[in-house]
């Protein structure tokens, strides 16, 4: 509700300003209307009083004008009543009250009105000149007291401030229902359809009835939520059939890597196939005579047939297709076992690879399947691009990165595998393309560039990278990181 709050914080502002302002208006007004009042009705009774007087005095003498306006003031008019002389010094009885401004009357101005102040009251002075025909100048003084007025109507602000100020929050009140039924709760209504669209949800349409520009706004967020629905779903089959045409891509991999291993192994299990004809030669000849003998005998044969069963296991279970399984694996025993069924392929031309493992256990939560194929990818690429008689290193090692080794990858442990060849090298200006799809350096018919692009997939899909480093004649260097999980399983060696 803090719009709400805010737009009748808005609105209350102005009409407290102007309510504020019409307070003061008014006032001033009544004051200027009451004073206005006061200085007329004083004028126009000393002008009326001063006429009986005047002709009071030319007919029956000065005395009897002087009764006559001790009478009028015995009237309790709340209106002091004299005859004043200006020629009378200054605190006489007979000398005017402010005598310094009766000094302007004459037969031009013959009243004149002022305000002065006497102690604590203010009082209203009206001066009519009186026409005697004497040697004495005299005049008529009426003075009121107009404290009282302005008392009463300073009395009168607190009741207007109360009444501005109920008011302001009868407003404040309307403002903040309208506030509520015509913004707030529909504005609340937007918030949670925007919530639930940032959560996935774009199941439940949003209605708002004549609500104006919040209805069209809820219309076009239904809109928003459909479109974004049918691209989800649209996102999730093109990722569904990404996935799988990456599976298919890999499994398709496995197996031209098998088939390149089965022309290596083909002098793997031609040895222990020769021994086994052997042995069973000599047993149908009898050149193996006794029991002993002929036991030693099926003992070797048994153990060649052992022997090419492991071999063909293994083959069988790279080329396997399965779905990506994540489970804790020590790589360093999953490297030594991949090193194991390449060593044939490597023998066939020429390469020997050496296995440099870590002193203890390198563990990590992976998937063991798609690690060993990418370790055989490179495996193989350093053993194509290796001339005979040299040597291919593989590296087995953890290693702890206090922070993020590179953006949107995590610090902490990580297990390292180095695949390193002594072949040309890979030209500086290449290194950026070789892990683009169907990039190759290789021969037509030796390779199909998705090696490389598959080992960078498969790193990225574990929160990993791939580096390179290679120099021309002397050879490359690849260098795969794997974060293990966060547990400290294995120290560098």
């Amino acid at each position: 509700m803090r719009l709400v709050r805010r737009l009748t914080v808005y609105l209350l502002i102005p009409i407290g300003l102007v309510f504020a302002l019409d307070t003061f208006l008014t006032l001033r007004s009544d004051l200027s209307m009451l004073d206005a009042d006061m200085h007329r009705d004083d004028t126009v009774l000393a002008r009326d009083l001063a006429m009986a007087v005047e002709q009071t005095w030319r007919e029956f003498g000065e005395q009897s004008a002087v009764d006559l306006v001790s009478r009028f003031q015995a009237a309790k008019t709340g209106i002091e009543t004299r005859i004043v002389y200006l020629d009378d010094a200054a605190g006489t009885v007979g000398a005017p009250a402010a005598p310094g401004a009766v000094a302007n009357l004459s037969r031009e101005v013959s009243t004149i009105q002022l305000r002065v102040r006497r102690g604590t009251e203010l009082r209203l002075l009206t001066y009519n000149r009186l026409d005697t025909q004497g040697s004495r100048r005299a005049a008529l003084e009426l003075s009121e007291e107009i404290s009282h007025e302005r008392e009463h109507l300073a009395a009168r602000i607190p009741r207007k401030i109360v009444t501005a100020a109920a008011m302001v929050l009868l407003c404040a009140g309307v403002a903040w229902t309208v506030g509520v039924r015509v913004v707030g709760r529909p504005v609340n209504t937007l918030i949670e359809k925007a919530r639930s669209i940032g959560r996935g949800d774009f199941s439940t349409p949003l209605e708002l009835a004549n609500r104006g520009e919040l209805s069209s706004l809820a219309r076009e967020m239904n809109a928003m939520a459909e479109m974004l629905e049918a691209s989800r779903r649209r996102l999730e089959d093109e990722s569904a059939a990404r996935i799988a045409a990456v599976e298919q891509l890999r499994h398709a991999d496995r197996l031209t890597t098998v088939g390149r291993l089965a022309s290596g192994l083909a002098h793997e299990l031609g040895t222990p196939l020769n021994i086994v004809s052997g042995r069973a030669q000599m047993i149908t000849s009898g050149e193996s005579a006794g029991r002993e003998e002929v036991e030693r005998a099926a003992r070797v044969i048994g153990d060649q047939a052992d022997r090419m069963t492991r071999i063909i296991r293994q083959l069988l279970d790279f080329a396997r297709q399965s779905g990506a399984k994540r489970a804790e694996t020590n790589l360093a025993k999953l490297t030594r076992e991949t090193v194991g069924f390449l060593q044939p392929l490597a023998a066939a031309r020429g390469v020997r690879v050496v296995c440099k493992e870590s002193a203890d256990p390198v563990l990590a939560l992976v998937d063991a399947v798609q690690i060993q194929q990418a370790l055989t990818n490179l495996v193989m690429n350093a053993v194509q691009a290796s001339p005979r008689g040299s040597e291919v290193g593989v590296r087995v090692l953890s290693r702890d990165f206090a922070e993020a080794p590179r953006a949107n990858h995590p610090r902490g442990r990580h297990a390292v595998l180095e695949v390193e060849d002594h072949g040309e090298g890979i030209a500086a200006e290449r290194l950026s393309s070789i892990f683009d799809p169907f990039f190759t350096t290789k021969p037509v018919g030796e390779g199909t560039g998705l090696g490389l692009a598959m080992v960078y997939g498969i790193l990225e899909e574990h929160g990993g990278w791939i580096e390179v480093r290679s120099e021309r004649g002397r050879g490359s260097c690849f260098t795969a990181f794997v974060p293990t999980g966060g547990r400290a399983w294995a120290t560098e060696s």
